[in-house]
Order: structure tokens, then C-alpha cells, then sequence
């Protein structure tokens, strides 16, 4: 016999189209926060509100980083790997290929560019430096502890102190040896200042997950940062954590070279590289000036365009604690700032004007109002020539350099003269974003009681709820004798589940069952319906639930992708939610309580059931990712006196340890930030103990 579906029809049985609440209700949540923000932003006055301003944002940028990873302040280790062969001798710089060891057993492939000829500089100073035998130009920190053979030293070299430049990449595949990058760096190079471009990881020569061939299992780039940042952001951190280290390690290389004065060091980079600007020079006080390309814009206007960032670029809780793209410039006041924008970004120009008009008061309130300045280029999202030259004579003033000659686009070099490794690529000599994170989730941390961690849960699953008076259920007649029903889970947002009656003369009691896609999947003959209805521990109705974002409530995807891609609507959905210090498995598990509230207080439903009420028992049974949810809300529910779950997606150890962790099923839907670092392991089937039934 050819099972009989049970799910709801398109729209709820024709009844509302739910394809965009869930959107709708992301963006309202977002806006509302970012408003009242930027009321509390409106009551900055003083001086001394802005430095407390600048603080309280400093410190939610560190939280929504997770911390920052521990560094001792020194030099970090180089490896000096040469000078890149064809620079042209009057370009007015050489290049020095080299390998930074960012953190025990990690490393970053670089390009240090180092002016050539004279400059007149505003404060003078000059330094002593050694350097390595053949390779004219390259100063040695003396911290070289892989030396190339024959690397001795060659007579003392006097320099110049001149102020220096960190480059970080946006997200092209090249990334240190992108030519437009190339030619950003080259220009500041001529006109006197040092510049360091650092690979970032999952780019250029720091591919993360080469296969036995060579070649990336996971592409490079935005794919490979949200990759690994999905393991990250269970633990409650945000990879962009170590973007930043790596910031402030070139920092710690660049004040100890020869030749480079350590109180005028800057940053610059464009989009990926914009939002890592601006975000590592809020937080990070030794950086003197940064100019941040084509990222800064607004969240309020960012939202219009529905793009999705990866996951480095996803501040946990940055949203919700007040960390918008304005409140990042005014953590840097009174620090020489200028904002390089595209006209024609999908960054929106419109937010850029705006953030930095209203952070341009956090500098004039400190004395230095022409401090931030904004240049703009008709031209699309990319680090342009127009913009290059402006960095360059925002730069030259910052730190008194004559103003620069703009001249010609430089010449650059294919990509194989910066190559730092003979392979071109580190390969597993490296550790790689993934081994850093799986070893932060192993590394051994205090137990919290059992108390703990449930208020912990019922916190996250509770908090931010709009829960109206009135539910609004309707029920409506579905096949096979089910009833389908959809009520409000939050003020602007349907919950909606298919209720199959129980025999009658059977003990009272609520079953609820949690399908991996919701009710998309069910049938007449679905396993765990099945096995929810010989459960004969209670028997009451059934009742086949759709949380938020699953089967009739699915969302309408702007991307036409699958809702299991790390580019589609649902990916970005969690990420927005993930700004407002939320989660969908948090939104999802509160989802099931909600249901459970509304099912036992119907009158209607009463009717049909006597005896069920507020006071009889909930068993759960649920399948997949399902299995995940009814954990948690198992967890912050006493009322669900026992969950039984088969075929979990949502293993930690393995989401945290397994290098290609993700399985193809979305068990990245069940992100709760934090959960990996406080209930790792099978904690949560420990604190659930005998209400918890796992069966094949």
C-alpha cells in the first residue's frame, strides 16, 4: 500500500504564506536592535563618553570574537625565504618573501616590501640592522629559527626609520600575489613606507584542506573560512579571532625590524580585508591609522541587498551588544581613519555616508574632527587604482610623508615569484584554522553544575521571545483523519504542526514527534511515527511538529540554493540571528515548548481529549536534527518527562575533531554558540540522564 502523506499543502493548506516570515522576522528583530543602538549612540556628549563609548565596544567586539588567543608580545619566529625575483630596479622598492610562525605550529606565508632610495621623513630616527647574507634588503629579527642554509650575517646596514603598513587580503584566490593587492602595496612602498601583506588562511599558499591529490576538498576562500568557522562558532568564537591575532603578530614582527619606526604602523585592506581593518584597529591601540576598503557600510543597509558574509565576517552577539559598522570607527577615534568606498558596492554606499557621518562625532567630540574622512570611486567592489592612491596620501599624512606621486599603476609579478614554498602551499606543515579550533575544544576547561548549564540552556532557548496573549490556532481537517494546525510561535511568526488523534479510553498524555525536514517528510508510514505510536507509555494524541525554518515553514531561498549550503538563505537566516546573540536551535527548541503551550491550553483539543491538560506528561520522539532540538528543549522543559531519539546528526566531538566534519544532512542548523565548550562531548545526554532513550 502506497503510504498516505500527511503534511500540509502549500501555504498552510492555502491558509498564509509563511515562505518569508522568517526573514521578515530576522530583519524586524535586527532593526529594532540597531535603532535602539543608535538612540543610545545619539547620548554620546562628552570626551569622556566617547572613551567610555569606545570601551563598551572594545569589549563587545572581544566577546563576539570569543577572546582573543594568548600571544607573548615578541617577535613572532620568521623564516626568510629571499627576495621576489622581477621587481624592475627604479620600481623604488624590493620585495622579501618570507614565513611568519603566527602561533606554535602555524604559519603565514608574506611579502615584506621595503622602500629603496631616500626619503625625507617629519621624525627622523635611524636603526641598525643585519642583514642576511644575498639578499640585499632583508632585515633578520634575530628570531630565525629555521635559517636557510648559508644564512650568516653580512656587514651592518644603517636605516631609516620609516613607518610601515599592514596589508590583509580581502578574498581573492591569490591573495598576497593578487595583482591589485600587489599594486596597492607597491604604491605605498614608493612613497616611502614599508608594507607586510600576509596570506590570510584558506587562501593563496594556506589552503586548509588539500586532498591526497593536492588538490581542495573545500574551496578556498569564503567557503573555507565558513567551513571551519562553523566548528568555531560552537564553541562560542568567531574565527575572525584569529584573523586578528595574525593583525597584531605582523604588528609584533613589524616593531622589531630594522628600518621600521614602531609607533607609526597602519592598516589597510579591502572587503574581507575592509571588515578585518576595521575590526582589528577597534580593537588593537598600537595601530596609529587604517584605511578600510570598500567593506564599511551599514548592518540596516546591508540587510537590503540579503547577501551572505562568511563566517569570519559574523560578530556573535554584535548586533544585540551595539556593534555596528559606525560604533568600529568610533572605537578608533581619535586615530587618523579614512574610509575608501566603491559607488557601486554591494556594500552600500548609502550605509557608508551615514556610519561615517555618525562616527565623525566620536571624533570631534575628542578635538579631531578631520580625523575620519571618506573617499569615494565610481567603481564596483574592488581595491581600485582610484582608491590605492588615495590610501597612499592618507597614509603619507598620517605618518609625514612628503605627499606621494601618483604616477603609474605599478608593474606586478605572476604569483609564483612571492611564492614562500616550493610546492605552493604549506600543506599539513601547518596547522590550519580546523586544528586550532578542535584543539581550543580539547584543551581541558572547568565543569559547570549540572544547574548551571540547564539555566544556561533555558536561557538561550527563552530569551528574546515575543510571545503574544493570544496564540491565534486554527485547525483545519487534513488527510487520513489529521488535523493540521498553525498558530503564532512568536508575534510574527506561524508554528504549525499536523495532529493525529489518539484512539479513545487511552491515558491521557501528549507524544511529539520532530521529523529531520518537518513534516515535508511525513507519510502514513514513517518510521518514527510508527514508533511514536507504540510507544504505550502514554496515549494521547500525536502531534508531527514544523519549528521555524522546517518543512511547511521553510523559507522562500533567495539564492536558489539548498537550505543544507553554506550559501543559502538559511545559512544566512543563522548568521543575522547569530549578530542578535540568538540561534535557530535555541529559536527551534523554544519552538517545541511553545507548541506544547499552545496544543495543552486548546479548548478544542481538550474537547476531543479528555484529560489533556497543563498537568500530563510530554514524551518526545524525534529523528535527525530533530533529535537535536528535542534535546534542548527536553532541557529547558521539565514538562517532557522523556525524549527518545534515533540517528542524531549533531555529534560534537565530531563536528569539533573531524577535519571534513560536515556530512551533507545541515547538522549546522543545530549551531548553539557556546554548547561545545560547556556541555562537550555527550554532556547534554548526561544532564538529560534517564529521560533521554537513544534507539537505532
Amino acid at each position: 500500500m502506497t503510504p498516505t502523506p500527511l503534511g500540509f499543502a502549500p501555504n498552510l493548506d492555502g491558509y498564509v504564506d509563511a515562505a518569508l516570515d522568517l526573514q521578515r522576522h530576522v530583519e524586524r528583530r535586527t532593526r529594532r536592535r540597531l535603532a535602539e543602538w543608535a538612540g543610545h549612540a545619539g547620548g554620546v556628549a562628552s570626551a569622556t563618553d566617547v572613551r567610555r563609548e569606545g570601551e563598551r565596544i572594545r569589549a563587545a567586539v572581544l566577546r563576539g570574537l570569543g577572546g582573543l588567543p594568548p600571544r607573548d608580545a615578541t617577535a613572532p619566529p620568521v623564516r626568510w625565504c629571499g627576495p621576489a625575483d622581477g621587481v624592475p630596479g627604479d620600481a623604488g622598492y624590493r620585495i622579501e618573501r618570507l614565513v611568519i610562525e603566527t602561533a606554535p605550529g602555524v604559519h603565514a606565508t608574506a611579502s615584506l616590501y621595503r622602500p629603496t632610495g631616500e626619503t625625507t621623513l617629519s621624525a627622523p630616527a635611524r636603526r641598525v640592522g643585519v642583514l642576511p647574507t644575498g639578499r640585499a634588503g632583508s632585515p633578520d629579527t634575530g628570531r630565525d629559527d629555521r635559517p636557510a642554509a648559508g644564512h650568516v650575517g653580512s656587514p651592518a646596514v644603517v636605516y631609516d626609520d620609516r613607518p610601515a603598513v599592514v596589508f590583509v587580503c580581502g578574498h581573492a584566490d591569490e591573495a598576497k600575489a593578487y595583482p591589485p593587492y600587489q599594486a596597492v602595496c607597491a604604491r605605498l612602498a614608493r612613497a616611502g613606507l614599508v608594507v607586510l601583506a600576509l596570506d590570510p588562511f584558506g587562501q593563496s599558499e594556506r589552503l586548509g584542506y588539500l586532498g591526497g591529490d593536492g588538490r581542495p576538498v573545500v574551496a578556498g576562500g569564503t567557503a573555507e573560512h565558513t567551513y571551519a568557522g562553523l566548528q568555531a562558532w560552537w564553541l562560542g568564537q568567531s574565527p575572525a579571532r584569529w584573523f586578528v591575532h595574525e593583525v597584531r603578530r605582523a604588528v609584533d614582527l613589524l616593531e622589531t625590524l630594522p628600518g621600521v619606526d614602531a609607533t607609526r604602523i597602519g592598516l589597510t585592506g579591502n572587503s574581507g580585508g575592509g571588515w578585518l581593518t576595521t575590526l582589528a584597529t577597534a580593537v588593537e591601540p598600537r595601530l596609529a591609522a587604517a584605511a578600510p576598503a570598500t567593506f564599511v557600510t551599514s548592518r540596516d543597509r546591508y540587510l537590503d541587498g540579503g547577501q551572505h558574509q562568511d563566517a569570519e565576517q559574523i560578530l556573535l552577539g554584535g548586533t544585540a551588544h551595539g556593534v555596528d559598522h559606525a560604533d568600529l570607527l568610533a572605537a578608533t577615534a581619535p586615530r587618523p581613519v579614512t574610509v575608501l568606498a566603491a559607488e557601486y558596492d554591494f556594500f552600500p554606499i548609502e550605509g557608508t555616508v551615514e556610519s561615517v557621518h555618525r562616527a565623525r562625532r566620536s571624533y570631534e567630540l575628542l578635538g579631531a574632527p578631520d580625523a575620519l574622512t571618506l573617499v569615494t570611486a565610481p567603481t564596483t567592489h574592488e581595491y581600485a587604482p582610484a582608491l590605492a592612491a588615495a590610501a597612499t596620501r592618507f597614509f603619507c599624512t598620517a605618518f609625514g610623508l612628503p605627499a606621494p606621486e601618483d604616477g603609474d599603476e605599478p608593474a606586478t609579478l605572476p604569483p609564483s615569484a612571492l611564492a614562500c614554498t616550493a610546492t605552493g602551499q604549506l600543506g599539513r606543515d601547518s596547522a590550519f584554522l580546523h586544528d586550532l579550533i578542535a584543539a581550543e575544544y580539547r584543551a581541558p576547561r572547568e565543569r559547570i553544575g549540572d544547574d548551571d548549564l540547564t539555566g544556561w540552556l533555558r536561557e538561550r532557548v527563552t530569551s528574546a521571545r515575543d510571545v503574544p496573549a493570544a496564540p491565534g490556532v486554527r485547525w483545519l481537517p487534513g488527510p487520513a483523519g489529521t488535523w493540521h494546525g498553525f498558530w503564532r510561535a512568536e508575534t510574527d511568526l506561524w508554528g504549525a504542526g499536523v495532529l493525529i488523534p489518539a484512539a479513545t479510553g487511552v491515558r491521557p498524555g501528549l507524544r511529539v514527534v520532530l521529523l529531520h525536514d518537518g513534516t515535508a517528510e511525513l507519510t502514513t508510514s514513517h518510521p518514527v511515527l510508527a514508533r511514536a505510536a507504540r510507544d504505550d507509555r502514554v496515549g494521547g494524541p500525536l502531534l508531527v511538529l514544523d519549528v521555524r525554518g522546517q518543512g511547511a515553514l521553510l523559507p522562500r531561498d533567495r539564492s536558489g540554493r539548498t537550505p543544507i549550503s553554506h550559501d543559502s538563505t538559511m545559512y544566512k537566516l543563522l548568521s543575522d540571528l547569530l549578530w542578535l546573540d540568538d540561534s535557530l536551535a535555541a529559536a527551534r527548541a523554544f519552538d517545541v515548548t511553545r507548541a506544547i503551550d499552545v496544543v495543552l491550553g486548546d479548548a478544542r483539543v481538550r474537547a476531543e481529549h479528555p484529560g489533556l491538560d497543563h498537568g500530563r506528561p510530554v514524551h518526545v520522539h524525534a529523528a535527525g536534527l530533530g533529535a537535536h532540538h528535542a534535546m534542548l528543549a527536553a532541557a529547558a522543559d521539565p514538562r517532557i518527562v522523556d525524549v527518545t531519539v534515533s540517528g542524531p546528526v549533531v555529534d560534537l566531538d565530531e563536528m569539533l575533531t573531524t577535519r571534513l566534519h560536515d556530512d551533507g544532512h545541515g547538522a549546522w542548523h543545530g549551531v548553539l554558540p557556546g554548547l561545545a565548550a560547556l556541555a562537550p562531548g555527550r554532556r547534554l545526554h548526561d544532564l538529560l540522564g534517564i529521560r533521554l532513550r537513544e534507539v537505532p
